[in-house]
């Protein structure tokens, strides 16, 4: 009997810890991205969110070498209806490109868009409220670029 009791409640564990959570939950979790982050090694990138109500959450992202900016972006993560889209509107570009929130976790967001060129998949993984790994792939998760970025303390 010991024998299915702990299998048992391993399984109840596993389930009752995952955290699956809805869009609009999601989307509320995504409000801890608040605030300035700035790359800690390769690349110097800095993204910076704010949120703007319970549906927009506005940012910015650039990369700088030897104080020019060499690539800029804007951003927002916002709700429609039942779906969450990231969107970036990247240098001079008038549209913006469009992603779908596809998975979400406790501090973990994917957001797909399997027609676009290149990233195909935008992913952020919040480590801690002081550390934020974003990543980008394409649709076969090759041609992987990451950041890692720490929060700026005001």
């Amino acid at each position: 009997m010991r024998r299915f009791t702990l299998p048992g409640l391993l399984l109840i564990f596993l389930v009752t810890s995952c955290y699956r959570p809805s869009h609009r939950q999601a989307f509320e979790d995504m409000k801890m991205l608040e605030g300035k982050w700035t790359s800690v090694e390769g690349v110097r990138f800095s993204e910076s969110w704010e949120v703007v109500n319970d549906s927009l959450l506005k940012g910015v992202g650039y990369s700088m070498n030897n104080g020019d900016t060499v690539f800029a972006e804007q951003l927002k993560i916002y709700r429609m209806g039942e779906f969450v889209l990231y969107a970036a509107k990247v240098g001079s570009n008038t549209d913006y490109i469009h992603f779908r929130l596809e998975e979400a976790g406790k501090g973990n967001w994917t957001f797909v868009n399997p027609v676009h060129d290149y990233p195909n998949i935008i992913k952020y993984s919040l480590k801690n409220d002081s550390t934020l790994v974003a990543r980008t792939s394409n649709i076969k998760g090759n041609k992987i670029v990451e950041f890692k970025l720490k929060k700026e303390r005001r």
